[in-house]
């Protein structure tokens, strides 16, 4: 498998940011995957002291599946490790942002 495929991981999130995420993708004539995909690039190139404070330190809500570049995956599981926190909440946060949802901590 090369570092351009997508496969299948699961994460959890709450109904309200999955339903917003699927509004979005209509409106913008994505996948809910490709959303997550792109807020989650976003942050992983973001320099350390560009990276938005961490308010959100788990994943709350019901399993969901996204399709990732497997790359992002890898460098999401260094954020991880890194920030002590779920790739769950991470994604959650980017959505919340993204979407203009407000961040409960």
């Amino acid at each position: 498998m090369t570092s351009s495929q997508r496969s299948e991981h699961k994460v959890v999130l709450p109904d309200e940011v999955w339903s917003e995420t699927l509004i979005q993708a209509t409106l913008e004539q994505k996948t809910a995957s490709k959303i997550s995909e792109y807020v989650l690039r976003h942050y992983v190139n973001l320099a350390t002291e560009e990276k938005p404070p961490i308010l959100l330190t788990a994943g709350s809500g019901r399993q969901r599946s996204v399709y990732l570049n497997q790359q992002i995956w890898i460098e999401l599981i260094t954020c991880k490790v890194r920030e002590r926190r779920p790739i769950s909440a991470i994604l959650e946060q980017q959505l919340r942002a993204y979407l203009g949802l407000p961040v409960s901590t």
